[in-house]
């Protein structure tokens, strides 16, 4: 007796779990909604998530601007002229990068985000620019 309920009871079980598979997909579906949006397809350079970076890059860098402008006073003057002029204009010029990177890191929700406000986009860049400009 205790086998053919044992048997009835795996039976049952198998048969109603299959008529639930095939019945009630019809009826409802336990499926997420489709995603409309492909993580390939999102342009990286048109997001919020680049001036965010943006942002903390240049907040982390802005003190590069400093050799930069030592760099490239001294290219187009004199070293004399970079040690004295190019101190003044670097420290100015990276004050002036660590306030947008504050504005780019405090402001990232809001467009746009294509344009960065100083140009080049990342104080490494333009230090690495003008230093080989010096160099070579």
């Amino acid at each position: 007796m205790k086998n053919l309920i044992l048997v009835l009871g795996v039976l049952v079980l198998i048969f109603g779990s299959l008529t639930i598979w095939f019945c009630y997909d019809d009826i409802y579906t336990f499926s997420s909604p489709p995603m409309d949006i492909d993580r390939d397809e999102i342009p990286y350079g048109n997001s919020a998530v680049n001036k965010l970076e943006r942002g903390i890059i240049n907040l982390a860098s802005f003190w590069m601007e400093l050799p930069a402008e030592v760099a490239k006073v001294s290219n187009e003057q004199d070293p004399a002229a970079g040690v004295t002029v190019g101190v003044v204009n670097g420290v100015i010029t990276s004050a002036v990068r660590g306030v947008t990177a504050i504005y780019d890191t405090a402001t990232f929700p809001v467009p746009s985000y294509t344009k960065p406000a100083m140009k080049p986009e990342y104080a490494w860049k333009a230090a690495d620019d003008k230093i080989r400009a010096w160099l070579w």
